[in-house]
Order: structure tokens, then sequence, then C-alpha cells
């Protein structure tokens, strides 16, 4: 096994490690999901830190599957160097990884967002909540996608 080989299946079972995070928290946040601002604010204790665990994993792992998509390009021998957020986007609308690349790039702008920005506001807040518990269903099947793909070109997980 080469060493890319190896840096490329750890990145994909960091992936799954943080995907089976965010299946961790559906069952403690599926009834109270998406919520309005009055809704969130009556959680109880458990269920506002799962939010709050929920937004961190929708940052880690979309960043975790934009290295993954990097590692994958270049498995694949292409040469991303010069490859722009745009670029990968399509090269994953391509490989079938993900819808529309604009989506990719609506995912990218959330963890940008979530990663750079805390709003002070609590309806932004919530609406951040809501937006990462429709991105992180986004996200796994993008693991999954890439899995697939993975597995029909030949490499062993």
């Amino acid at each position: 096994m080469s060493g890319a080989d190896a840096v490329l299946r750890a990145t994909l079972l960091r992936c799954r490690r943080l995907s089976d995070g965010v299946s961790e928290l559906r069952p403690i946040l599926a009834a109270h999901l998406p919520a309005q601002v009055s809704l969130l604010e009556g959680l109880p204790l458990i269920e506002r830190i799962a939010s709050i665990a929920l937004m961190k994993r929708v940052e880690q792992l979309q960043d975790m599957i934009a290295r993954l998509v990097r590692l994958v390009a270049a498995w694949e021998l292409l040469d991303t160097t010069t490859m722009t957020r745009r670029d990968f986007a399509n090269w994953m609308e391509k490989c079938r990884f993900v819808e529309d690349a604009d989506q990719w790039v609506d995912l990218t702008l959330l963890r940008n967002r979530l990663v750079h920005e805390y709003p002070i506001d609590e309806a932004e807040q919530v609406r951040r909540v809501n937006q990462c518990w429709d991105a992180a269903t986004q996200l796994q099947a993008i693991v999954t996608a890439i899995e697939t793909y993975l597995s029909k070109k030949g490499f062993a997980a």
C-alpha cells in the first residue's frame, strides 16, 4: 500500500466517523428540527447541546470531505494544484458525488460561515442549526457516493 493510499484510506475513515457522529445526533434532534426560534430556546439542555454538536459535526465533515475529494482527484491523477472551488464542485458533479455543483459551493459557504462568523441574532443562530440539519444529510450522501465511486474504481477501503 502506498503512502497516498494510506492517507486516502485514513481520510475516508475520518469522514465515516464524522458521518456516524451526525447519525448519533439524529434521534436526539429529529423531533425538534427544523426549529423556530421560540422552539429552540425552549429545548432541554441535552437537545441544545446536540444542536451545537450538529453544527460542529457539519463544519468538520464538510472540511474533511473537501480534503477527501482532493485526495480522490489526486488518486485519479488529476492535477489539483490549479483547481478552484468551482473546478472541484464541477468535478464532484461529474463524478456524481453531488447532484449539482452549486450544492457543494453552498456547503462550503455554510462551513465558512460556521467557522468565521458567530451570529449575535438568535434567529440567525436557529437558521444555521436548521441549515446544518439539512446539510448533514447532503454531506452523508456525499461520503456514501465517494465510497461507492472508489469501490467501483477498485480502491479497497
